[in-house]
């Protein structure tokens, strides 16, 4: 439907909207009415300054970050509206994790009305139904909204005197160092950067999210200063996370992830692997939060991997919370 509709609008206007556009548009809102329709006005009407000239993807690009970011959109408010409450909050949160899927169960209270109201969907993996967020464009909006509020101060990034030509040049980027220095921000501010984190009530440890929001909103700072810049995407729709960075005309990856086990590691591994070579890169990094590791296991662990069928290069780095 969302590819006849812009075809339909081709013939109509006889503007040419590339095929790459229309097939970004359904999977950024999975064909969902009201967001389709609000990118095909953005696109076709409101920032549409040459109507001769194609609708290319990097159009689509401009445009879709400006609806994610800075244009108001009635059905997007409502959902965000519906996902801060404090009844429905903590559910969401759990929903960023990137371990252990939950399971989608339409007569969970929470879930029917997060489900009726467009904030989630569902969908099946080997007979069993598990909760996704209902696109990647909500999923995205509700990231930069939690992220945003939570973090809105982060505090000095680093020393004003500090030398930090080993993280970033005028021609690239080194994200290992770039990740172990947010480390050390970590260390620095742990007293004040956790104290109102929301927590899960079993053990009363931050979510998993508020580590992944906190990274993000300093990598997004760190850069905007260079010209560089940081979003977040969402390959899967429910809990992994990937930063995409472009600086210096160069693009990097880092895929972001909590340690749970080696079983998961060496999975994450391989996994981080096909994302680079679906990305077209030659390397990606590798970004685990772990609560504790000792020099030993750093040692063991933070060992570039080279995946067998691409040739991707990963980068793990552990990133100690305390």
């Amino acid at each position: 439907e969302v590819d006849y509709m812009y075809h339909w609008y081709e013939r109509e206007s006889g503007q040419v909207v590339e095929q790459e556009v229309i097939d970004r548009v359904y999977y950024e809102t999975q064909g969902q009415p009201g967001l389709v329709s609000w990118l095909g006005e953005l696109l076709t009407e409101q920032y549409n300054d040459d109507p001769t000239a194609p609708i290319t993807a990097d159009r689509f690009e401009e445009v879709y970050s400006l609806a994610v970011n800075a244009l108001p959109n009635s059905n997007v408010l409502n959902i965000i509206s519906k996902a801060r409450q404090e009844k429905y909050r903590d559910f969401i949160l759990g929903l960023f994790r990137t371990g252990e899927k939950i399971h989608f169960a339409y007569d969970d209270p929470q879930m029917n009305f997060l489900y009726l109201n467009g904030v989630i969907d569902w969908e099946s993996e080997n007979g069993r139904q598990f909760v996704k967020f209902s696109s990647p464009f909500v999923q995205k909006r509700l990231f930069n909204y939690f992220a945003r509020t939570l973090y809105r101060e982060t505090g000095p990034l680093y020393d004003p005197f500090e030398d930090l030509s080993d993280i970033i040049t005028e021609t690239g980027l080194n994200i290992e160092n770039l990740l172990r220095r947010y480390e050390r921000y970590l260390r620095d501010n742990r007293q004040w950067l956790w104290r109102e984190a929301p927590r899960r009530r079993s053990d009363m440890r931050p979510y998993e999210a508020v580590y992944h929001f906190n990274l993000y909103v300093y990598l997004d700072k760190f850069l905007e200063q260079y010209g560089g810049r940081v979003w977040p995407e969402f390959p899967t729709g429910n809990g992994k996370v990937d930063l995409l960075i472009k600086y210096a005309g160069r693009r990097y990856a880092v895929e972001v992830k909590s340690f749970a086990s080696v079983y998961e590691y060496r999975r994450a591994l391989r996994q981080a692997a096909r994302y680079g070579a679906e990305l077209g890169l030659e390397e990606i990094t590798l970004a685990m939060f772990v609560e504790a590791v000792d020099e030993e296991n750093r040692a063991r662990y933070e060992v570039e991997y080279v995946d067998e069928g691409s040739g991707v290069r990963v980068r793990p780095v552990f990133i100690e919370t305390g």
